[in-house]
């Protein structure tokens, strides 16, 4: 295996495991330093790990973008993902919705958008549509369009979270109707055109890594605000976009040597299935302390990489589930 596509394995895993870090975290219900701590992790550096992923996949798209036929197999596969596991996610979304966790609406927003952590996929695909059709914009005009769709993206959200609709019920519902502003237009696109203009916008390597660590910090101090004016869960952190370009950069300039190979899958695998291993575990765990919590992350994290050994067996005779 390359260095470069070993660097960007390790990177992708790396993301895969702060996403199960990010669901298990509770972003409030926790006092003092470790609701402090939850809140910093659940709503703060874990959210590092999704617009990477985006910026990964605009980064391995960048010289397809013209190939048409390509562009839709590659759509069609995530496509046909969603399908799948919207269904394997069946039986927990209608279980969740007997149990009265949403409503009939929400229930249909996530029949739509995807379950839980499926949205990712039916937004990569409208994210890639959407860079397609944008390819041949010069890169000054794309530049200028992902940073004004990202800008209003993060003001949509902060205005909801801040209960801004509160007395405008029709903002409320085109932003459940759109499926929140994590989605393919405010949240994949703009990740995606990045990773895929990073021939142009690719930094020194010097010195990047301190500009790296003071985003770092920079995303934590926007996480502290947010948690010092009460706010539930954001997606959309202003470091974010910075974070996300210096982690690529790091995976394609970084002579990363391993002994073993990373499977292509592994990661994706980790995604996919953890949310039931988070099931399975808090059925026999259900202690909600800080330090249980800590405990059950790092077990869900080694029955989510079961769970990919087992799913990749079954892929090779059924090539569906990954």
């Amino acid at each position: 295996m390359a260095n470069r596509s070993a660097s960007l394995d390790v990177l992708k895993l790396g993301l895969a495991f702060l996403i199960v870090a990010l669901h298990i975290f509770p972003v409030s219900k926790m006092l003092g330093i470790s609701g402090l701590f939850s809140y910093a992790i659940s709503s703060g550096i874990t959210r590092i790990a999704v617009p990477t992923f985006f910026i990964v996949s605009g980064y391995l798209l960048r010289n397809k973008l013209n190939d048409k036929t390509y562009l839709i197999k590659y759509c069609k596969r995530i496509f046909l993902l969603y399908i799948v596991w919207q269904l394997i996610y069946l039986p927990d979304l209608l279980y969740h919705y007997h149990l009265k966790w949403f409503s009939t609406t929400e229930l249909l927003y996530k029949l739509i958008y995807g379950y839980w952590h499926l949205w990712y996929l039916i937004a990569n695909v409208l994210g890639v549509v959407l860079l397609y059709l944008s390819r041949n914009w010069k890169i000054e005009t794309k530049l200028t369009v992902i940073f004004l769709v990202f800008v209003i993206g993060y003001m949509f959200q902060l205005a909801y979270k801040l209960n801004v609709f509160e007395q405008l019920p029709v903002f409320t519902k085109v932003y459940n109707g759109i499926g929140t502003t994590r989605n393919g237009v405010f949240f994949a696109f703009p990740f995606l055109v990045l990773g895929s203009l990073y021939d142009y916008w690719k930094f020194s390597s010097k010195h990047f890594q301190w500009f790296l660590f003071l985003c770092c910090l920079g995303l934590l101090f926007e996480s502290f605000l947010y948690y010092s004016l009460k706010l539930g869960a954001l997606d959309f952190f202003v470091f974010l976009l910075p974070i996300s370009m210096f982690l690529l950069h790091w995976a394609v300039t970084t002579n990363l040597v391993v002994k073993k190979p990373i499977p292509g899958t592994l990661s994706l695998g980790i995604y996919l299935c953890h949310p039931y291993m988070i099931r399975l575990v808090y059925e026999f765990l259900p202690q909600r302390s800080f330090n249980y919590i800590v405990l059950k992350y790092f077990l869900i994290c080694v029955l989510a990489v079961f769970g990919w050994f087992l799913l990749k067996k079954i892929n090779e005779r059924l090539p569906i589930f990954l």
